[in-house]
């Protein structure tokens, strides 16, 4: 499904439009239907591209078992089951804690400041929880495990098994990035890992990171803010 994509892709970040994982799905999932919610509107969440790409990912792939990193409000992990009907998905966020409810805020930075955003958002899933979970049917809640945890000291192994679906958005620095990568490389042996924020203006950490990644294919949707790397199908 992906040979094409693959051959005439080369080592590093190779930019493609959207219309090029469009026609991908389409010829391996006939169903022009997807269920959805409206985008949020909150800092931090996923756009109406950035979501369409998430889908048509998971359609190609159909799998079993997802792994998100960074719950954060659950609007990208209630998508994923909704349209997912017959996969797990486990979705990691941190536990709620006194120490993220201290975290100084400068509201008047967030929009240029990595480190300020982080702590906004950080602040903000503690205040309200995974508030999109609620749109879920029972059926489709049974299949979601919310896991209140430090992504980077998970044995993801040992937790997950083999997984076929990563979506990493959980903490931009690049010592996160790096351990949430890790991770997610070590269950998926045919799959995809999906990232989150590349070419964000303000958590520049996971474009830097990904830019180096010289021995892998990453690809970056144009428009959008996801990259993600095909493994296994080669």
């Amino acid at each position: 499904m992906f040979k094409n994509l693959l051959a005439s892709a080369n080592i590093g970040v190779n930019e493609i439009k959207l219309k090029e994982l469009l026609t991908i799905r389409s010829k391996v999932h006939e169903c022009p239907k997807i269920n959805t919610l409206f985008p949020p509107v909150e800092i931090g969440s996923i756009t109406l591209v950035d979501q369409i790409v998430l889908l048509s990912l998971a359609q190609i792939i159909d799998p079993k078992k997802v792994v998100e990193i960074g719950t954060y409000l659950g609007y990208s992990a209630s998508i994923l089951a909704m349209n997912l009907k017959n996969a797990e998905i486990y979705t990691i966020d941190l536990p709620k804690s006194d120490e993220v409810e201290s975290l100084q805020v400068d509201r008047d930075s967030i929009y240029e400041d990595g480190a300020q955003n982080d702590n906004y958002l950080r602040k903000k899933q503690n205040l309200d929880g995974e508030v999109y979970l609620e749109n879920l049917s029972d059926a489709e809640l049974k299949r979601v495990e919310l896991i209140k945890a430090d992504s980077t000291k998970l044995n993801f192994a040992e937790a997950f098994g083999n997984v076929s679906f990563v979506f990493i958005d959980g903490g931009h620095e690049s010592h996160i990035i790096e351990k949430d990568t890790l991770n997610a490389r070590s269950v998926v042996s045919k799959g995809v890992i999906i990232w989150h924020d590349f070419g964000s203006n303000i958590h520049t950490d996971v474009t830097d990171f990904l830019s180096a990644q010289k021995d892998r294919k990453i690809f970056h949707v144009l428009g959008s803010l996801c990259a993600f790397e095909l493994i296994g199908f080669e």
